[in-house]
């Protein structure tokens, strides 16, 4: 929603107004996510054609979002050995980014060929997302790989508009349209490429964590798992409540009835949160305490350590102690 409120800004589009119609808060995109529904997704993107001509607007959309803006998905993808290990990732936890596109893939005459489906049922809308997520792998693959790195082919399957041509400006080739399937493919050769920022513990954290998040969509969010989701977004970030509130789509004061309904408030939801990545990363890794406390969104190491001595009853450092024995 951000990158796509971005664009549309600077083609002169009231982008409070469309926030004010789909039931979002300008504060909400301060936030480092921002989660909407699949009818307020459908109603954004007809607003801003309702209020300008945007040729492309999918294919700029795309090209803006950056694999730290798929948030804690993103991490693990980049802590991942290869970038087909970083591929696997996505496909595996795609829900939690995308609720409205589904994707596939296999090994084809030396090509990794991914096919584009809908999850949901999105009218004109459907043609400005496929063309969102065939920019944004065109962006990971030179992110990923190297500024040479390119798609091999994109085909879609309705008629070509206009601007056809920016179809090889944003991704690096041409697109055959009409076909049967909306598809993009790269060379299979990518897939072994190792990534610069590897690192199998953070690779671990990162998974078990899109794990939780994709446990709760399938079981359906309680409010606690709503705030949780949040705030374990982006490591070393921890929102306040008022922030949380309005990624939520509801006001500081209903979360905070919503979170004493459930027995608890914000403040302990964000302590055992903490607590809990606090344990994750003291026994599954070696980092440095210092390193820990601000992976979980303390400033100083000395506030992390009272913080933990209070909710466990032993300091970090007696408890990765204890569990290396």
């Amino acid at each position: 929603m951000k990158r796509l409120l971005e664009v549309a800004s600077s083609f002169g589009v009231d982008t409070a107004k469309v926030l004010r119609e789909i039931g979002l808060s300008p504060e909400a995109l301060n936030a480092s996510d921002v989660y909407y529904t699949v009818e307020q997704h459908i109603e954004s993107i007809a607003l801003i054609k309702s209020m300008a001509n945007i040729p492309a607007l999918g294919l700029m959309v795309g090209s803006r979002i950056s694999i730290a803006d798929l948030g804690i998905m993103g991490y693990a993808m980049l802590s991942s050995r290869s970038f087909g290990e970083a591929i696997e990732v996505a496909m595996r936890f795609q829900r939690l980014t995308d609720p409205v596109l589904h994707m596939h893939y296999r090994i084809e005459n030396d090509e990794a060929v991914f096919t584009i489906e809908p999850l949901a049922v999105l009218g004109d809308v459907f043609e400005h997302d496929v063309e969102e997520t065939l920019a944004i792998w065109a962006r990971l693959l030179r992110d990923c790989i190297g500024d040479d790195a390119r798609l091999t082919r994109t085909s879609v399957t309705w008629r070509a508009p206009e601007y056809k041509n920016e179809y090889n400006k944003f991704l690096g080739c041409y697109a055959s349209f009409e076909q049967d399937a909306n598809e993009f493919a790269f060379p299979a050769r990518f897939l072994s490429h190792p990534l610069s920022m590897a690192n199998e513990q953070a690779s671990q954290i990162c998974e078990q964590e899109c794990e939780t998040l994709l446990k709760a969509l399938k079981r359906g969010q309680t409010i606690i798992d709503s705030v949780r989701r949040v705030m374990i977004r982006t490591p070393g970030q921890f929102p306040n409540l008022e922030v949380v509130a309005n990624v939520l789509h509801m006001s500081p004061r209903n979360l905070r009835r919503r979170l004493s309904e459930s027995d608890t408030t914000y403040r302990k939801v964000a302590e055992e949160v903490r607590m809990q990545l606090a344990v994750q990363y003291l026994s599954d890794t070696s980092l440095p305490i210092e390193q820990v406390s601000f992976l979980i969104g303390y400033t100083e190491a000395s506030n992390f350590h009272r913080a933990f001595k209070r909710h466990m009853g032993i300091t970090p450092k007696e408890l990765r102690a204890q569990l290396t024995g």
